[in-house]
């Protein structure tokens, strides 16, 4: 472990926008020069075989052997609760290893061998401020799991923060499924679940679809209910592109237009936006004129005061409720091949995941963590702090 307090100079750009009356039409937003700053409290995470340790830098991480993303310790899904009934309120799900909870004193890893190491890990949403997440196994890149599937396996689990333990809450069979099927995507609105079927029977692929509700909270779900006991209705395949696709970015909630306004239209971004639902995240795009699509994660994160955004190439943008205006800063530069993704915010802590990658298969893997307060803080001393 490195005690070390390790110093990162982060470019800090501030938006000014320009004010707008109910009667009059937005007239454009302001640039002003990024002031250069370094900030303390800026330390590298990266994932080893049964946790995390500290690193200098990603690329000086122990080399790992690369595998399909499926199959790879990496952050898989990360986000914030807005209930305040445990210690934690911000997780991230590490596929092959568990969960993270981003607690008062840093990063603390639960782990459950019978769920991680079997299957694939996905998708995070809440439930009653708990987190709840799916498994999954990829039969396109797990050999096992194309000849050992079965029917009471589970496809969603609970974390209870309190106990610190896991909880199977619907299985395969709970929803009606064959041991061949594979759910291979879905959609929760906090009502209803979209899910999309593969089925392999005598060498070919099919695939159906499917709305299930739940007749109580998902964290008051268990095992022992019966295939009865849900609410099923068909889908089609254009329903569920409709509910999975993502959307024009025009459609975008105003919070969320807000934070990216200063974005030139003719730059072209792909943005997955979680509000305060607890929900999955919902998909907006932005078609420019040209260039490079980056990819970006954006959240509404009530507890700590905060909207966010981070970018691939780990530009951020950020805004305190308090504030006016928002801002932004730029993470360290990635080396080639590395990239930014999930992130979540937690007392004062922003922390992002990163990892190596190589079209489908991932390498080494981790995250960050960077002291918001901080970085306020020295926006504001800069001269160029927002106000109410």
């Amino acid at each position: 472990m490195f005690k070390k307090t390790y110093f990162v100079f982060i470019a800090v750009f501030i938006f000014t926008l320009t004010a707008v009356s109910c009667s009059s039409k937005k007239s454009g937003s302001e640039q002003q020069p990024p002031a250069k700053l370094s900030v303390k409290n800026h330390i590298w995470y990266y994932f080893t075989a049964d946790g995390f340790e500290k690193t200098d830098l990603p690329q000086n991480a122990p080399k790992t052997a690369e595998c399909p993303w499926t199959e790879a310790r990496r952050i898989s899904s990360a986000a914030s609760s807005v209930s305040e009934n445990s210690g934690a309120h911000s997780y991230a799900v590490v596929n092959k290893l568990g969960i993270l909870s981003f607690e008062s004193d840093g990063p603390h890893l639960y782990k459950d061998v019978s769920f991680f190491s079997e299957y694939s890990a996905g998708s995070l949403v809440f439930s009653a401020g708990k987190p709840v997440f799916n498994l999954y196994r990829s039969t396109f890149f797990n050999e096992v799991a194309a000849s050992s599937s079965n029917a009471s396996r589970p496809f969603l689990v609970e974390f209870n923060p309190e106990s610190g333990m896991f909880f199977p809450l619907v299985t395969y069979e709970n929803l009606g499924l064959l041991p061949a099927d594979q759910i291979t995507g879905f959609f929760w609105n906090g009502t209803t679940w979209t899910c999309s079927v593969k089925k392999t029977e005598a060498g070919k692929v099919s695939f159906s679809y499917f709305f299930w509700e739940p007749p109580v909270a998902l964290t008051e779900l268990s095992p022992a209910l019966s295939y009865e006991t849900f609410i099923f209705s068909p889908c089609t395949e254009a329903q569920y592109r409709k509910i999975n696709l993502p959307l024009l970015f025009d459609a975008a909630p105003a919070g969320l237009a807000e934070l990216l306004s200063p974005i030139p239209e003719e730059f072209s971004f792909y943005v997955s936006w979680r509000d305060n639902s607890g929900t999955s995240p919902v998909n907006y795009f932005q078609q420019g004129s040209g260039g490079i699509t980056l990819n970006a994660k954006a959240a509404r994160i009530p507890l700590e005061q905060y909207t966010a955004a981070v970018f691939s190439d780990g530009t951020v943008y950020i805004k305190k409720d308090s504030a006016a205006q928002q801002a932004a800063f730029r993470l360290p530069k990635l080396p080639a091949g590395f990239c930014y993704g999930e992130f979540a915010v937690a007392d004062g802590m922003l922390y992002v995941a990163w990892e190596e990658t190589s079209f489908f298969k991932t390498g080494r893997a981790g995250f960050i963590s960077v002291g918001l307060s901080e970085v306020m803080d020295l926006i504001n001393s800069a001269g160029i702090a927002s106000s109410n």
